[in-house]
């Protein structure tokens, strides 16, 4: 999927790394794949729906994606390499 890293450098933002998920120990979630993106602050990531990307990205995800979980982390918590 190339328009979801465009639609987020389209708000200033990165993504960071987009590995598959192979199972959990405990829970229902039933994700394919996790996916973390760097926002430069909460209004950018608010106004992806608004960015030219965002209808050609939304569409696809349509297509696709049957359940998607979007968690917002605060940034001075998230281990460094």
């Amino acid at each position: 999927m190339k328009v979801l890293p465009k639609m987020v450098e389209e708000v200033g933002g990165k993504l960071l790394w987009q590995v598959p998920s192979l199972g959990q120990p405990v829970g229902q979630q039933a994700a394919d794949e996790i996916l973390g993106a760097w926002y430069p602050s909460h209004k950018a990531f608010l106004s992806l729906k608004e960015q030219p990307s965002a209808a050609e990205s939304f569409r696809l995800r349509e297509l696709c994606v049957s359940e998607a979980v979007v968690h917002r982390c605060p940034e001075n918590i998230i281990p460094k390499k």
